[in-house]
């Protein structure tokens, strides 16, 4: 496998090492020397060095032996573009950043080599199984710029989750969330301030949990409908569709608390079911990275006990105001996977 690269105008006289360690992050420093050393790289076809020096417009050549990674979608939309920034839709089951497994495959690199902008650069993160919309900075100067200020560009995020239940019945609503949830009846609206953070002595140490020390944490959840699932899911019968606005961005925000609220969303191998379909899938990931995605080691009865082939949530709606614009405005995209999207539709 082969990966090509163009050296950009900021780095016009660097050493060719300092270029690769400041652009592909997915490699230490002490590995990129390996590599130079190993005779890896050339350099407009001339195997380069650990003292090779580079200019604008030369061509970077890596080449890496017996490669392979796991397949992910790498289809998007690009809803919007200016001169400085495009706002994409990302499928849901491909990460935004390198994982142990994926660093070509990345949705940054994706984006990147679609658009033929070589350093765009995401203005936040969306979890691998979540799609959605997603800001980027189109080269690293304007993100460098912008991202000091984030909140004052994106105003507001929203997302549409599929969970287990008849979400929002006030009777439904854990005792121990009192205090940190607030429920109105007559908009179906619950405002949940529920404190989140890691529990040390959780088996799967990435699950954020409730505890009063933890960050602070504000969603507002909104029932926008409810259906009947053809098959029930942990007993349940029916599902709802809900709209989550994001007030903070902390890890696993939107999933943590609707688990903590007793309404997992359809396909969360992470926060259902105690995490043992994450479990399952992890170790298959173990096995064999070359099947790193959201089915690895489960079966038909799993993904049917879960409710769904994949996480059903979905980053659908953003308000931004860029520093250039007189007034702020709203996109929205409903590109959700096959399931979900019946979902969706069926609720009322």
């Amino acid at each position: 496998m082969y990966f090509d690269s163009v050296v950009q105008p900021e780095h016009e006289g660097w050493l060719l090492l300092d270029s690769l360690c400041k652009r592909f992050t997915y490699h230490s420093r002490e590995l990129w020397g390996e590599k130079l050393s190993g005779g890896f790289v050339t350099v407009n076809g001339a195997v380069a060095s650990l003292e090779t020096m580079v200019h604008r417009g030369d061509k970077v050549v890596y080449h890496v032996a017996n490669y392979s990674e796991p397949e992910v979608p790498t289809d998007f939309k690009v809803v919007f573009e200016d001169d400085e920034f495009m706002l994409v839709a990302k499928p849901a089951g491909v990460p935004v950043h390198h994982t142990g497994h994926i660093f070509y495959n990345t949705f940054t690199a994706i984006v990147r080599r679609g658009t033929d902008y070589e350093t765009a650069t995401p203005m936040h993160r969306l979890d691998r199984d979540t799609g959605g919309l997603m800001l980027f900075a189109k080269y690293a100067e304007s993100a460098a710029r912008f991202q000091k200020n984030l909140d004052r560009i994106l105003l507001q995020k929203f997302y549409v989750a599929v969970v287990r239940g008849d979400f929002g019945v006030a009777d439904s609503l854990p005792d121990a969330c009192s205090g940190v949830v607030a429920y109105d009846r007559d908009s179906c609206v619950v405002d949940c301030t529920m404190p989140l953070r890691e529990d040390p002595a959780d088996r799967l140490r990435l699950r954020m949990h409730h505890f009063a020390d933890g960050k602070p944490c504000h969603t507002r959840f909104r029932k926008m409908g409810v259906g009947e699932l053809s098959q029930p899911v942990a007993g349940e019968s029916k599902y709802s569709v809900v709209e989550a606005e994001l007030l903070t961005g902390r890890k696993h925000q939107i999933r943590a608390h609707l688990a903590e609220l007793g309404f997992p969303i359809l396909g969360d191998r992470l926060y259902s079911f105690d995490g043992i379909y994450y479990e399952k899938m992890s170790r298959s990931w173990f096995r064999d990275p070359s099947v790193d995605n959201s089915e690895a080691g489960l079966s038909a009865e799993d993904l049917a006990a879960l409710g769904g082939r994949s996480q059903m949530l979905y980053a659908y709606k953003v308000k931004i105001q860029l520093p250039y614009w007189k007034e702020a405005r709203i996109f929205e995209c409903s590109e959700y996977p096959e399931e979900m999207a019946e979902l969706v539709k069926k609720a009322k």
